[in-house]
């Protein structure tokens, strides 16, 4: 058979797949193969006998190699995986493991090392230290975060106890809701009972149950952010307690819900209160209406009297005296019939209007020259557009313009005139009073129709109880109309209606 052919030693040493280094105990290189020659960039002859090994490391080796390495080999013989960059004859670091054993031949020490490139490990290496040193500052944010948070729910939890709050959540993937301990306070059972959702949903009211099912789907099906409601729970221990359920939607990133946070205040105390106060108010406009009703009568009376009296002859002194009676029981006839709608206004089903077919600006200006009688130092003018015929309640729209007029005449300027303009159209009919004066101002304007409200300071004397525009929106609404009202000091202040109120049959 042939002989196979086989690499001598020689070659072995000088292809290692590793660099092999022979050095005395000062580190002077007597012997380097070509697999380290050609790692450093250099020949053979430009390191034997002319280099130490730390001649070839960094400054940081260097001092290394001194402190550490070459003490531990002398102390125990051996060293073995330590990481040094080695410098390539381009000047450029190339990190290595390097192992070595001391041994003597002829009583001279000899050092035999072996060196691996390490690049790949020590770019993994320095990938660890960073990744480790990113994971030191995550657990350090995190941390941080727990302490807030843990300082974030402590105050919560003071502050649901101070509120006196009680917490419930349903979860979206069992379909059930779980309850605090404190809940039991609600249903009025002990410590030693559970709280499941069926005890709960037992415990309110039969006819809130519907209401509070549907509030919760709300929220969970329907993905409303949030619901408030307020129901009766029945507690075990017999006391009826009224709760409002406030909660609120929670999804994650992709939209799916995950859970329903809410919480349950005791607001019986509160609900006792807020009926008694509404029985109370309650009370008063029923009375308001019982008053003002049976006052009509004597007033009446009052009203007849002084109108046979200023028929018969009277001296000056006396006829102003009955004079004087009959505006004092006049404006009282305006204030009770203001309160009687009112009461029919806040009690009832709204203001009753009965439409007929009237001329709308011979209806106004009837009513003007009535006005101009009763404020004989005003000038009131009138403005007319359109036919005019249109389908209303005459009486409730000679209410409207008188509480508008006395409006403008109690508010407005009594050296400018008070406009009034009727507009008829197809299906709409317009009536506008305007005047001059002091503006009302932009943050009256919205509870302006409201029940005892006024938009500005007027004379003592020309005061009321602030119904009249309460009673103008009144009937407007009934008419199915709208009211506005613009005003500042150049422009005048403009109350503006508009309702539906001409008959088909007229259009054509």
């Amino acid at each position: 058979m042939p002989t196979e052919s086989k690499p001598d030693t020689d070659m072995l040493y000088e292809q290692a797949a590793c660099g092999l280094l022979l050095t005395d105990a000062d580190g002077l290189i007597l012997r380097v193969n070509q697999t380290l020659c050609r790692w450093l960039g250099y020949a053979s002859n430009d390191l034997v006998s002319k280099r130490r090994v730390q001649d070839l490391l960094t400054i940081g080796g260097k001092i290394f190699h001194q402190t550490h390495w070459a003490p531990l080999l002398k102390m125990q013989g051996s060293v073995a995986e330590v990481k040094l960059e080695f410098i390539h004859s381009s000047g450029e670091p190339i990190p290595m493991m390097m192992n070595a054993i001391s041994d003597s031949f002829d009583a001279d020490i000899y050092h035999q090392i072996a060196l691996f490139i390490a690049t790949d490990r020590h770019k993994y290496e320095r990938e660890l230290l960073a990744a480790r040193k990113n994971a030191e500052e995550v657990l350090q944010v995190q941390l941080a975060a727990q302490r807030e948070l843990a300082l974030v729910e402590a105050r919560f939890r003071n502050a649901v106890e101070a509120a006196q709050l009680h917490i419930w959540h349903f979860d979206a993937q069992t379909e059930t809701r779980h309850f605090d301990g404190s809940v039991r306070d609600l249903l009025g059972i002990d410590e030693t009972q559970e709280i499941s959702d069926d005890i709960f949903l037992q415990s309110i009211h039969p006819e809130d149950r519907e209401r509070e099912a549907l509030s919760l789907n709300a929220t969970v099906d329907a993905g409303a952010a949030g619901s408030r409601i307020t129901y009766r729970l029945n507690g075990k221990d017999g006391v009826q307690r009224t709760v409002l359920s406030a909660s609120r939607a929670v999804f994650d990133n992709d939209g799916t819900l995950l859970q329903v946070i809410g919480i349950l205040q005791d607001i019986t105390d509160q609900a006792r209160r807020s009926a008694e106060a509404e029985d109370r108010a309650l009370f008063a406009e029923q009375m308001i209406g019982i008053v003002s009703h049976d006052l009509r009568n004597p007033l009446s009376v009052i009203l007849s009297g002084t109108e046979m009296l200023s028929r018969i002859g009277l001296n000056p002194d006396q006829t102003r005296v009955v004079q004087r009676i009959k505006r004092a029981g006049d404006r009282a006839h305006r204030l009770i019939s203001d309160l009687l709608d009112f009461t029919v206004a806040r009690l009832g089903s709204g203001l009753h209007i009965g439409r007929q077919m009237v001329d709308l600006h011979s209806l106004v200006s009837d009513s003007i020259e009535e006005l101009k009688l009763a404020f004989p130092n005003y000038k009131i003018e009138h403005r007319e557009t359109g036919t005019g015929l249109c389908e209303i309640d005459p009486d409730r729209l000679v209410q409207v313009l008188g509480n508008l007029v006395a409006n403008a005449i109690a508010y407005g300027s009594s050296t400018e005139a008070i406009t009034i303009s009727t507009t008829v159209e197809t299906e709409v009919i317009f009536l506008k009073v305007h005047n001059f004066g002091e503006p009302i101002r932009a943050d009256l304007v919205d509870t302006l129709f409201k029940p005892m409200t006024r938009g500005v300071d007027a004379p003592s004397g020309a005061k009321s109880v602030g119904l009249g525009l309460f009673i103008v929106q009144e009937i407007v609404s009934a008419h199915g109309g709208e009211i506005t009202v613009t005003s500042s000091a150049e422009s005048g202040t403009t109350f503006s209606i508009s309702l539906p109120g001409v008959h088909s049959s007229v259009a054509k």
